[in-house]
């Protein structure tokens, strides 16, 4: 079925391995099954041909086909579940302002939660019987299908299989005659796949990152599952001839993102990847998907500044410094004019940070520890890239330190908000600007 957008999608594709590969009985697809061949490749979707994709990663380029029998799921955050309306689903792009909308099949939906097996099945059957609860971690709804006969998970098939409800509150999973809560209630994220909702036509080139689940037939992976997960098409809001700009960095480039935004509004297309970048090592494994296909026409970027560092508090040199300058192999090929943005400090609400650990990793999120090993660390790698300039945040916070960040040095939070935030997004803007003229 197609899908509805409030703006173009070219739909980004995330294969994962946590589903058994498709077979022709429903039963049988309810099960947790490995398969001999089968081989899981990710990275950016190239386009092919009607009949299958290239997935490009920083190894190779690797070439995908699908048929008749694969299966392509639709792959969400079960707190977006909540946005059900009827039979439609709506969700915002994460660093974007795309509101994506899907019209989901009419008739019963089965809902399949698989267990571990063992001993983990026997706890689950526990929970369920005592707290007439089931956790919701790695749900399947299969739409649009005749209905998969319910049943309790057991030895030869440890899954949770019934009809399940989006209607109630919370959600339920009914099996035989018992409505059973399924829910995080305990905490916690998870995906869940959404079966019968979209199909291959879906699976668009210029996506963010994908991860193939198949079997190789020569030089080529037939895809067995297709796991869709839509981050929406950020150069599709694109004003034509401004300049393009990807800011890379963790929860504090979400913190100066509107003042950065207001700041270049009308002078540059601005660009976030659909996600907290996290750690170095994130940069590391997923640079390439947040790049695009820069090589496309449109596509290309003109300035990209990146930040790695809080999330690496509890890092060491090598690891960290080796991480950095994989990222940065990355973004050279790029062309554009590149920033490093230095590592805001850690309040003095926070301990303050001693020494190296026996095993040389930094003492975590502790007051001084930019300063002393994280920042300094990066520098190094920085000053083997003369063609990289420095937008220095750290130095900002310190100089202001008894004035608009007082408040903030004193407390035990390392997030800015208000003018904090939006002076950090003034700062870096500035320096964009001086870079692409």
């Amino acid at each position: 079925m197609k899908h509805l957008l409030h703006l173009p999608l070219p739909a980004m594709l995330l294969l994962t391995i946590l589903s058994a590969p498709s077979s022709v009985s429903a039963q049988t697809r309810a099960k947790k099954e490995s398969t001999a061949g089968q081989t899981t490749v990710s990275g950016l979707i190239i386009p092919r041909d009607d009949n299958g994709l290239y997935v490009r990663t920083r190894d190779g380029q690797y070439e995908i086909e699908w048929n008749d029998h694969t299966q392509v799921a639709l792959m969400v955050n079960t707190r977006q579940l909540k946005r059900l309306k009827g039979r439609t689903l709506s969700f915002a792009v994460h660093s974007s302002t795309q509101v994506l909308t899907y019209q989901l099949p009419k008739g019963p939906i089965t809902g399949i939660v698989t267990t571990r097996g063992g001993r983990r099945t026997d706890q689950a059957l526990e929970v369920a019987r005592a707290e007439n609860w089931i956790p919701e971690r790695g749900l399947r709804l299969r739409f649009g299908e005749p209905p998969i006969p319910g049943q309790l998970p057991t030895a030869e098939n440890p899954s949770f299989i019934g009809t399940w409800n989006p209607d109630t509150t919370p959600r339920t999973l009914t099996i035989g005659t018992t409505a059973y809560e399924i829910s995080l209630k305990k905490g916690g994220q998870s995906k869940a796949l959404l079966f019968g909702v979209i199909t291959t036509r879906d699976c668009r080139p210029f996506v963010n990152r994908a991860t193939i689940l198949g079997i190789r037939k020569g030089d080529v992976i037939v895809a067995n599952e297709i796991h869709v997960l839509p981050i929406g098409d950020q150069a599709a809001l694109d004003v034509p001839g401004l300049p393009r700009y990807l800011f890379i960095g963790d929860s504090i480039s979400g913190n100066y993102t509107r003042g950065l935004r207001d700041a270049l509004k009308g002078t540059f297309n601005l660009h976030h990847p659909p996600t907290n970048c996290g750690p170095s090592k994130s940069g590391k494994t997923n640079i390439v998907e947040w790049l695009g296909a820069y090589r496309q026409p449109r596509r290309g970027w003109d300035v990209i500044s990146f930040n790695f560092g809080h999330w690496d508090a509890g890092n060491d040199k090598t690891s960290y410094q080796s991480n950095l300058e994989a990222v940065i192999a990355e973004l050279e090929k790029t062309a554009a004019k590149l920033i490093w943005v230095t590592t805001c400090p850690v309040p003095d609400g926070f301990p303050p940070a001693g020494e190296l650990t026996s095993q040389g990793k930094a003492p975590r999120r502790t007051s001084g520890v930019m300063r002393k090993y994280l920042n300094p660390w990066a520098m190094e790698v920085i000053r083997r890239h003369p063609k990289i300039t420095v937008c220095d945040q750290w130095t900002f916070v310190r100089d202001q330190k008894d004035d608009l960040y007082s408040k903030w040095w004193a407390g035990k939070n390392v997030h800015f908000r208000g003018e904090e935030a939006a002076a950090f997004g003034r700062l870096l803007a500035d320096h964009v600007r001086r870079v692409a003229r």
